[in-house]
Parts: structure tokens; sequence; C-alpha cells
């Protein structure tokens, strides 16, 4: 068979193109001898350490550990044709002493060699957070889309009360081609309900279903995507931070409004994993900020798939631990350092050891407890000290993968050369630094409304109490009213405290924008001093509206002052 010469170059071209840099974020530059790397010189009391010395220290508990999982991994006793008999009192029995023993020494093993280490806490209730304190709501939302367009109603995933979604993505793609100027206008007059959440992380994988997609199909989900949420959000308040994309796996952070002024540094982060490390189907994405003066990490991740492959999980874990880094926050650097952090995504964990039709039993009679004795993610926790100083909220979900596509409840059991048992791949952790900040988990549940894709999506909504507000760096004058079509001064003072660059910019947005590439125009900044002036060109003032001046840092890659609103009018 000839080889199409072009389709070869082609396919070279697109997989140079998903190397990494040499720097591979900036990650070379930290040696365990340099004096700069905060990572390095903390390893005793991180994962990785216990991570590098956790074969070692478990080499006495190995033998008592692989004979608890073969009385684990045995089949069960008269299966009867295939299906699990309700009434086999003996066979529940007999599994749940093995289950104890395993547990036992899963826990014993862990403990043993990392005393003073708490291992991933399942079940988590979270802190007692005080009333009287102000308090912020956080939506973290994971879903593996399996290459699908936004076709379904998104108003309960993104905790939307009272808004009607209708989504359609032939529309969606329309849309896009219109004129910019179109999204601006949107819900201009829309009074916005109230909200659930006030930060919503959104984590996707598999923008495309195959993985050697060419990259333009990465890239023009990924925009539709971003899209469909930024113009579902906006009418409601919201607006989108930061985005970043790997390939298929896509993270975004949406903060309402009125936090706005309380974010600093906004930095992220990518990791590929596919591929011993070269190729991004596999991997994690991060994004890490300041909000109301503590550090929060966002990280979205898609592990390695195939029950087989716990290992691999395991190292990727790990992988991600020590490598996903933002080398500009000094600071925190690393995933552990920062004061919040939430880890989601579609970690690939499966239930192990006990039959298809037994864990179809337990999904059936709603037995979550015992089916999760037999999830993976608890052995890669207890005996691999997977997720330590992480919790997760109580499940009290039937496992999430995998399920016939187009249709709402059935589990795919079509092709029996493929059949997966169901499990809890998709998941959210959350960790805190110290008692600081506290968290309470309010609601941990899948949606199993959704049937676009073989995963269900899965959301923990939690309160958190970070701590008091931060103030502005630069203080707009108030602006009484521009005209159209004439030139639009304005004055603002910037105090010391951070670093002001030529680079910096100050944009003129519509109240309800969507994010902070919504300018509809901007000038650079003309300095950082105690007084400075400037103005917007009256050529774009265009029309009549409400809109408002942003100043925006080129050090913290977001808005740090912020002009009250104020109106463009026609002059009469």
């Amino acid at each position: 068979m000839a080889i199409d010469p072009l389709k070869l170059i082609f396919h070279v071209l697109i997989l140079i193109m998903s190397f990494p840099n040499s720097d591979r974020n900036d990650a070379s530059r930290y040696h365990p001898s340099d004096p700069d790397c905060a990572y390095y010189h903390h390893m005793q009391s991180s994962d990785v350490d216990r991570a590098v010395m956790h074969d070692t220290a478990l080499a006495d508990d190995v033998k008592l550990v692989d004979a608890a999982n073969r009385v684990h991994e045995a089949p069960l006793k008269n299966p009867g044709n295939g299906k699990f008999c309700e009434n086999d009192e003996q066979d529940d029995e007999e599994e749940e002493e093995a289950e104890l023993k395993r547990q036992k020494y899963r826990r014993k093993s862990f403990s043993k060699a990392f005393p003073d280490i708490p291992a991933l806490e399942f079940d988590s209730t979270g802190d007692v957070l005080d009333s009287d304190k102000p308090m912020l709501k956080i939506r973290a939302i994971t879903w593996n889309i399996a290459g699908h367009h936004p076709k379904e109603d998104m108003t309960e995933l993104l905790g939307l009360i009272g808004m009607k979604d209708e989504s359609d993505s032939a529309s969606l793609i329309s849309e896009l081609e219109d004129d910019d100027d179109m999204k601006n206008e949107m819900h201009d007059d829309a009074e916005p309900a109230p909200l659930e959440s006030d930060l919503i992380f959104i984590g996707f994988q598999e923008l495309s279903a195959n993985p050697m997609a060419p990259v333009m199909n990465f890239v023009v989900m990924s925009e539709i995507w971003q899209a469909t949420l930024k113009r579902r959000l906006a009418v409601r308040n919201y607006m989108m931070l930061q985005s970043i994309r790997l390939q298929g796996i896509l993270l975004l952070v949406f903060c309402k409004s009125d936090h706005l002024r309380h974010i600093r540094s906004l930095e992220t982060a990518y990791l590929r994993l596919g591929a011993s490390g070269w190729w991004g189907n596999k991997g994690a994405v991060g994004i890490s900020f300041d909000a109301y003066g503590k550090s929060i990490c966002v990280i979205n991740s898609h592990l390695s798939p195939h029950d087989h492959a716990f290992d691999d999980r395991v190292r990727n874990y790990r992988n991600i631990l020590s490598d996903l880094l933002f080398p500009r926050r000094h600071n925190v650097s690393t995933i552990l350092e920062h004061d919040f952090v939430i880890w989601m995504g579609d970690f690939n964990f499966r239930i192990e050891g006990i039959t298809q039709d037994k864990t179809l039993y337990y999904v059936r009679t709603e037995n979550f407890p015992k089916l999760l004795k037999h999830d993976q993610l608890r052995r890669a926790a207890f005996v691999e000290g997977a997720f330590s100083t992480f919790k997760e909220a109580k499940i009290r979900f039937p496992p999430t993968y995998k399920f016939v596509e187009g249709r709402r409840n059935i589990y795919d059991m079509r092709n029996p050369a493929k059949i997966r048992r169901p499990s809890y791949c998709d998941r959210v952790l959350w960790r805190s630094l110290n008692d600081s900040v506290k968290v309470q988990p309010l609601e941990y549940t899948s949606h199993m409304e959704h049937k676009i894709s073989d995963h269900k999506p899965v959301t923990l909504t939690l309160q958190i109490f970070l701590g008091e507000g931060v103030e502005q760096f630069v203080t707009f004058d108030p602006i009484d009213a521009w005209y159209v079509g004439e030139n639009g001064h304005f004055r603002y003072a910037a105090r010391s405290g951070t670093h002001y660059s030529s680079w910096d910019w100050i944009g003129l947005y519509k109240v309800n924008h969507h994010s902070f590439n919504d300018y509809l125009t901007y000038v650079w900044s003309p300095g950082g001093g105690t007084e400075n002036r400037g103005v917007i060109n009256g050529r774009y003032l265009t029309r009549p509206g409400r809109f408002v001046l942003i100043y925006f840092s080129s050090e913290h890659k977001c808005g740090i002052g912020y002009s009250e609103p104020f109106d463009i009018r026609v002059r009469k």
C-alpha cells in the first residue's frame, strides 16, 4: 500500500509540535542542589519523599499485603450461571472477613512506614466553620466528555438555579463566527440572579475521543465549550479568570465579578504523561492564583486507563506532584505549598477483586460502602501513600463509568471483549495546608441526567473561609460620563507593593464582560506613579452603554485596579 508523503509529513509535524519545551515548565532549573528551590528543600514533608521512600519502607509488609490482595482478587464461589446469588450469606461473610484483613494490612503498612503522615481521608466531613465569618462557595466540576459538543442543559451541573439552558452546538458554532461586539452586548439589561458559588472550577477530559486527532480538533472543541460556558455564566455575573488546555485536557476557572478585586497572581502549568511524557493525551494541567490573600491551586488530571494499569496511575500521581510546577510563583511553586488545593479529574482508578455481576448487584441495591471497599484509589492511598493529606467527601452515588452513550443510566455491557466493570473513575479531592483555611463540603454528587458521554460528571460544592480582602494596587478617579466619538480621559493612582511594567495595560470593558480578553480597546499603562493620566481614543467609543476600566498587570496576569461603572452616552 502506497504511503501518502504529505500525510506522513503532516503527522510528523503534529508529533513535533506536541514535544515538550526544553525547559518543560522550567522544571529543569529546579535541582536538589539549587538553594532557591523550596520544593526540594522541603521534601521531608512532601508526598514525593514518601513516594521515593515507600518501596523500601514497606519491605517488611510486602508478603502480608500480597497475601491480602490474593484473598481480595479470588473469584466468587458459586457464581450460578454468571448471576450473583443475593442470598449467599456465607460468601458475604467470607468477603467481609477478607476485606477487614486487607484493610488492616494496608493501614498497618502505611502507618508503620509513615507514622506521622495521614493517608487520604475518605468520607471526610471537613471542618466546622464559624457562621459569623464571610465564606466563599466553590464548585468543582470534572467531566470526561468523550469528544462531544455541549448538547445538554447544564443548569444543574453549573449550580445555576432557575435558569433554562438552551445549549445547541450548531447555533453555538455559528455564534462564534459573529461579530465580537455581539458577545459584549449580551445581557446588558439583565439582572443577575443569586449565585450558588463564588468560584467555579471546571475540568474536562477527552475533548476529542481520539488521542491521535489533529491538533485543530482539540482547539475547536475547546473554543466551543469555553464559549458555551462563558455565555451561560456571564448572565449570572461570572467572568472567566483563566483557562489552560493540554490536548484533550481543559481547565477553566470562573469567578463572580464581586470577587475580582481580591484575585492576584494567576499562573498556569501543564505536564504530559502519555507516551512516557512525550504525548499529552494523558497528563495534568493546573491553575494557581491568590484569593483574599491565600494561595489556591486547581489541578485537572487524566491518568492512565485500564484495570491493570494501577502502578502506572500511582506513578502518574507522583510525577504530577513532583513535576507540575509554577516557577513564577516563588513561594508556592509546587502543588503542596498552596494554602488550598482542589485536585480533580478522570483518575481512572477501578473497582477490583469482585465479579461484574456482584458489582452490578451492589450498584442496584445502592450498597456503595461495600462497593467502595474494592476501589483502587483506597489501595493507592493505603498501600502506596497516594494523595496523602488530601480529603474526599463521602460518596453517595453510583460509579460514574462506563455508560452507554445516549442512554441515561445503562452501563455498557454490549461488547464482551471491551466490558468495563463500573468504577469510580471521576473524583474531586481537596487539601488545606493548615488550619488557617477551613473547608466544609456541602455536596458531593454525580449528575446522572447527562448522557452524551460514557462518563457522568461529578461535582463537589464546598464552603471555605480564606481570609480578609486585599487592597487595590490601582485606584481610578470617578468617571462621570464619556461620549460616543469623543476621547475619554481618566486618572488613577498606583500604590507601592507590586511591580508596574510598561507591558501593563488599561482596558475598556462592557460591564457584563466574559473574560479579560473581552476588552473593546486598550491603552498601554502611562505609568505606576501616585498620579497618572490616560486617554481612550474616541474612534473606539462607537456605542452607548455601561462600561468599566480595568488595569491589567503583566506580573499578576489579572486586573489589579477597577474603576466604578460609568456611562458612555450620545451627546445631544
